[in-house]
């Protein structure tokens, strides 16, 4: 309640402003103080006196003695004072602590006092002691749509609390009281009302101020700290509010967390104002797909969970399974048909956990393993999705010291051009022997890491910076690779700073672009060419080439690779494993090789391990291999002792 009172308190003195303009010339001095007994208005009469003028310093020297909050209290009541050697003054409570002040005079005339009351910025309703109208400003009739009623009785007026003053309506004296006004076939209007004693057995002076406005902003400020702006729905905040409820509930529930799949594609696309109204529809079907005792939020940018209280375990799926086919059906908007879907985690109290934390904990790590499984998928939480957790956090950690400390290295899996037997290129790929873990540790497993802890742009450049280095140490090296290809994330794809980032380097050690080769992740491309097309654009015009890797990995469509600038396609082992024996295999390569061929594309073949794999490419025109038959990725050193025998090995240092 107290926030709402700040609140209510600070248009007043803008309303007052207006109100009193009339007044700036009345030859009493006229000043509306605020609940500290400050000036915050003051007509030309009290120019002299400067903003914010206590009390005491406008009635000065009369006052100059009295302390200061005696003053305020002895004008908490409508008051007219002529003291001995000062000024007459007229002193109005309003409500929420503000005063009316009116000082010179003589008693100031009828016309200039009725003047000054029907200015005032509140309503001002004076009472006899039968409760009668005796005078009623402006502001008072304009409640009453143009009309003051006869008397408070059969007015419409009630109070939104306890009644226990003897004023009217029960109103105690020199209090604040929230109250409404009925209007028929209306809202009922929201006032704050102050009730001053007129006198004795002379009635009372009602000040009433109309705060509709801004209970009805309060209100929605309310509703918007525990809502969620675009959809309604309820916000983070309310939904940890309703799990700690849960908490202390014997029948516990059921969580539901999910994460709306690819919906960052549909704004990139479509533009944001779809991917709103996307949002609002999966809200939508959310909430009628559950209970009306259940709560929906929207927990992130495209995070929504359902918390059910009282729901039991054993339907918890059944349940999860009707929210996901709910988001299933497609969407459509001015002509638009999007797929929609989601992947989505069960947590259930107190099984998986009764607070907080540990529900929430639980229904996220089964939405990850819903999106590991593929996305659109129900996966309920396990106890060995924790350990897993557990292994990523360490793993994690490890990675986030050992980017840090140098422990990263880079080897080169040479590609031979099987018609000289001379190396064509290289891949580096990173390794990582973990101090830490004591252990060598997989590259998906760097990966993984490297993209938890938000580290995919910095391992990027790592790379582009060693194999630059390592390059140009080989530079004029008689059986070096002549390019090395280096692998780079999505997510640095998407960033336009990239192709600067690799133009630096390249001048950094006055290295020619061709002799770096950059690796695009195949289903990048397909999934989402519009976001790194500018990318790749500006790496092609600054010359080093580009590799669209892994193609023929099941996301391949030949029409993508006239709209890359790629200079070579490296097939997936998936279809190279499958040779020379597989005639699908054998006619789909045999399509890609012609396709590259008219487009004038390179084609390397990946994932050969056996001669039987090698000339069945050779037959297909396919002549450069990479792969266990040749040789495995080995550290640059080893690999110049192989290939470059004899002074070359100087270089290897």
């Amino acid at each position: 309640m107290s926030g709402w009172w700040a609140l209510a308190a600070l248009p007043l003195p803008l309303a007052a402003g207006l109100a009193l303009r009339g007044l700036r010339g009345l030859p009493q001095g006229v000043a509306l103080l605020d609940g500290a007994g400050r000036c915050r208005w003051r007509n030309a009469a009290l120019a002299g006196a400067p903003p914010g003028a206590t009390l005491g310093r406008l009635l000065h020297p009369w006052a100059e003695s009295v302390p200061e909050a005696a003053l305020l209290a002895a004008f908490r009541q409508p008051r007219f004072a002529a003291p001995p050697g000062g000024l007459p003054v007229l002193f109005l409570p309003l409500p929420l602590g503000w005063r009316l002040l009116l000082l010179g005079g003589p008693r100031p005339e009828a016309p200039a006092l009725l003047h000054l009351l029907d200015g005032a910025p509140v309503a001002l309703w004076q009472l006899d002691a039968a409760g009668r109208t005796v005078f009623a400003n402006r502001r008072l009739t304009a409640l009453f749509d143009g009309a003051a009623p006869p008397g408070v009785e059969g007015a419409g007026l009630r109070l939104c609390g306890p009644a226990d003053g003897d004023g009217p309506l029960g109103l105690p004296p020199g209090q604040e009281r929230e109250a409404a006004l009925s209007r028929p076939g209306r809202a009922a209007l929201r006032l704050v009302v102050v009730a001053s004693a007129a006198g004795e057995g002379e009635g009372h002076l009602l000040s009433i101020l109309d705060v509709t406005p801004l209970k009805a902003a309060q209100e929605r400020i309310e509703h918007l700290a525990e809502h969620d702006p675009l959809t309604g729905l309820a916000n983070r905040a309310m939904l940890r509010a309703a799990l700690e409820a849960l908490a202390d509930d014997p029948a516990g529930g059921v969580l539901i967390r999910i994460d709306m799949d690819h919906l960052r594609g549909v704004n990139d696309r479509h533009g944001q104002a779809l991917g709103d109204a996307v949002l609002r529809e999966a809200a939508r079907r959310l909430q009628e797909a559950v209970r009306p005792s259940d709560l929906v939020a929207r927990v992130g940018g495209d995070e929504f969970a359902v918390l059910c209280f009282g729901a039991l375990c054993e339907d918890a799926m059944t349940l999860g399974e009707r929210l996901r086919q709910a988001l299933r059906l497609p969407y459509r908007q001015h002509g638009a048909s999007l797929a929609l879907s989601a992947s989505l985690g069960i947590a259930c109290a107190p099984l998986h956990g009764r607070e907080p934390e540990a529900l929430l904990r639980a229904a996220n790590l089964a939405t990850l393993e819903a999106k590991a499984s593929g996305r659109d998928a129900l996966r309920a939480f396990d106890p060995a999705l924790l350990e897993r957790a557990e292994r990523r956090d360490r793993l994690r950690e490890a990675f986030v010291e050992a980017l840090r400390a140098g422990e990263l290295e880079l080897h080169v899996q040479p590609q031979f051009d099987r018609r000289t037997g001379k190396l064509d290129g290289g891949e580096a790929l990173i390794r990582w022997n973990s101090k830490r873990l004591a252990r060598w540790v997989p590259p998906p497993e760097i990966l993984a890491a490297a993209g938890e802890a938000g580290l995919l742009p910095e391992l990027d450049l790592w790379v582009l910076r060693t194999a630059a280095a390592l390059q140009k140490s080989w530079l004029g090296v008689p059986g070096a690779p002549p390019r090395l290809g280096i692998n780079i994330s999505s997510v640095t794809l998407h960033d336009p700073r990239f192709a600067g980032q690799l133009r630096a380097v390249l001048e950094e050690h006055a290295l020619p672009p061709e002799a770096l080769e950059i690796e695009i992740p195949e289903d990048l491309a397909v999934r989402d060419l519009p976001g790194v097309a500018r990318t790749m654009g500006a790496i092609h015009e600054i010359g080093v080439p580009l590799a669209l890797d892994d193609f023929g990995a099941g996301h391949s469509n030949l029409t993508h690779v006239v709209n890359l600038p790629v200079q070579r396609l490296k097939l997936d082992r998936c279809n190279v494993s499958l040779l020379p024996d597989d005639p699908k295999a054998y006619a789909i390569l045999r399509t890609t090789m012609a396709m590259a061929r008219s487009m004038g594309i390179e084609v390397i073949a990946e994932g050969v391990e056996t001669e039987a794999q090698a000339e069945a490419l050779e037959r297909l025109g396919c002549h450069v291999i990479q792969g266990w038959l040749m040789a495995r990725a080995m550290p640059p050193a080893e690999l110049l002792r192989q290939f470059a025998p004899g002074p070359a090995q100087v270089a290897a240092g």
